[in-house]
Formats: C-alpha cells, sequence, structure tokens
C-alpha cells in the first residue's frame, strides 16, 4: 500500500506552544513523521525547528528556561508598535530554527501571518524563514508588525489559529491539527490576595518564589493577558471582585478568537485533532516548557488509537 503523506497543522498559543514539541516526541514514538507542516505563530517556530531537523536542540533550549531568561530576552520597543521589538529574541531563535530560506529546509513547510490593515491571510512559502516566523508570531500589542513589501502583517491567529487550510494546500493526505487552546482556564486571573486566600482555604503551602517570578511576569505579560494581570494590579480604588476595564476587554478579545477558530475548524475540519492540557500555562510563562512538552506527548498518548487507526 502507498504511505499516506502526513501533515501537521501547528496552531497558535504563545507559551503553550512548546507543547508542540511533545506532540512531535509523542508521534516519533509511534514511527510517525509528518511529511510537511504549516505552523501559525508560535506553531510556526517549533514546525520550523522540525522542518529543519533543529528540534532537538530547540527543546533543551527552552527546556532550561527560568523566568528570568525568558525576561532577558525582552528589548523593550513599544515606540515601533510593540512592547518588545524582538530583535533580540530572533536573533537567539535563528541559531536554533536555522537562518536560510524556506525553500532549503528539510521538510516542505509553510507559515501564516495577517495583513494588518485589509484582513487578508497570508501564506509564506518560500523566501526568507526568519522572515516569515518573525511575521506570523507578531502579536498585536506585543510584537511590532513585520514589512512585507508594501503592507504590514500579524499574527496569524487573527485570521487562522490552527492552519488546517494551509497544511491541506500542501497536497497531503491526513492532516493532524494541534490545537493548544482547547482546554480553557476556569477562571480569570486572580490579584494575589485572591491566590493566597484560595490556597490557604486549601490549606497548599504557598511557593514564595513561584508567586513572586509569577506575578513579576504578569507585570511583564504579553497580550491578553499582559492587560489583564497589569489591570488586576493597578485596580487601585476599585472592587477587586470584579474585573478591570481591560481585563473583560481581554477576556472579549479571547471569547471572539475561540469562536472564530471553533468556526475555521468545523469548516475545515482535520483528520486527527490532537488537544494537548496546557490550559493553566499562561501566555507569557515560557520557563514551563518541561509541563507544555510532557503534555503534548500525553496528548499523543490519549488518542494514540485513533491515529494509529487513521495513519496505519
Amino acid at each position: 500500500m502507498t504511505k499516506l503523506t502526513v501533515g501537521l497543522a501547528l496552531g497558535s498559543g504563545a507559551a503553550k506552544g512548546w507543547a508542540h514539541i511533545g506532540v512531535l516526541n509523542g508521534l516519533a514514538k509511534l514511527d510517525i513523521y509528518p511529511d510537511k507542516i504549516a505552523g501559525c505563530s508560535v506553531g510556526a517556530l517549533v514546525g520550523a525547528a522540525y522542518a529543519n531537523n533543529h528540534l532537538d536542540e530547540l527543546e533543551s533550549w527552552v527546556s532550561g528556561f527560568s523566568s528570568w531568561d525568558v525576561l532577558g530576552l525582552m528589548d523593550l520597543g513599544w515606540r515601533k508598535g510593540g512592547l518588545i521589538s524582538g530583535e533580540k529574541v530572533f536573533d537567539v531563535l535563528a541559531n536554533r530554527i536555522g537562518d536560510l530560506n524556506i525553500e532549503q529546509l528539510n521538510r516542505p513547510f509553510a507559515a501564516v501571518a495577517t495583513d494588518l490593515y485589509s484582513g487578508q491571510e497570508i501564506w509564506f512559502k518560500e523566501g526568507d524563514l526568519r522572515h516569515a516566523v518573525r511575521a506570523s508570531c507578531s502579536m498585536p500589542g506585543f510584537l511590532p508588525p513585520v514589512q512585507q513589501g508594501n503592507r504590514w502583517v500579524v499574527d496569524g491567529a487573527v485570521v487562522n489559529p490552527v492552519p488546517v487550510s494551509l497544511a491541506r494546500s500542501m497536497g497531503v493526505d491526513v492532516v493532524i491539527a494541534v490545537d493548544l487552546n482547547g482546554h480553557r482556564r476556569g477562571h480569570m486571573h486572580l490579584i494575589p490576595e485572591q491566590v493566597k486566600s484560595r490556597k490557604a482555604s486549601k490549606s497548599e503551602p504557598i511557593d514564595e518564589k513561584r508567586e513572586l517570578e509569577s506575578g513579576f511576569m504578569d507585570l511583564w505579560g504579553k497580550g491578553k493577558e499582559y492587560m489583564s494581570g497589569l489591570t488586576d494590579k493597578l485596580a487601585m480604588g476599585s472592587s477587586k471582585s470584579h474585573p478591570g476595564m481591560l481585563a473583560v476587554m481581554s477576556q472579549s478579545m479571547d471569547i471572539l478568537e475561540q469562536r472564530h477558530k471553533r468556526s475555521r475548524l468545523m469548516g475545515e475540519p482535520p483528520d486527527i485533532c490532537i488537544v494537548p492540557n496546557v490550559g493553566e500555562i499562561g501566555t507569557m510563562e515560557f520557563h514551563r516548557a518541561k509541563e507544555a512538552i510532557k503534555a503534548g506527548e500525553q496528548a499523543v498518548k490519549d488518542i494514540q488509537h485513533l491515529i494509529e487507526a487513521t495513519l496505519k
């Protein structure tokens, strides 16, 4: 029998995206190696590393992250259209994913981004790899938009959070999608006093170091969670039992994004959908890579029977 050509659609999710590494590791244990990769945002980053046979190097690097390492990669640049300029981050990443053109990768690869003004979906299937990944990862408000010819492009998650359609366009028989946002947090951000109160009610010891790191990273958080966390800390004189204006805004944006994703997946369903349980990993918590990777591997195990029935 002719071997099926497998396409992998890696979705957006910021720090949750290290789960993609676990998914690829889990598939490898089943002797399944996707032939073509389509990525959105952090999915484009991990997908590029895999397509260039640099996944092990990327895993080794991110698994050693601390929250302070993440902070060290941030170079403030809000005058350029984002919280950080991104130069330092992508200079380092270029060494982990490869500094070359997409056509030179060991496996076919594509990334999705969004035209900032027209809303048009943009597919990168050739050209500079670093440019394509950076464009796909340019989360509005956090990383500045990337210039592409005479237009500016931002994060692909704005239009296609799990790029199944892009994977299908690459001429594959089966598409495996990875949805990092299938498990949602059960609550919005809590202010530090609420966190301690809840922990005390459960008679659990408080990890002061983690509380300190988490609070500091909230201040430097990105996108929706950045706004929500910052609002909670600066909401002086208001009722702390209710979310602030920016927290409401960010939660509403998140709901809209989730509805858009569900609509896209209903209209363009994958053959297999892997959903790592990373709902409790915050947008900016890149230092929790080991947890995310483990969750990705477990998600593959959870539907191993379905994967094998489809591909073998």
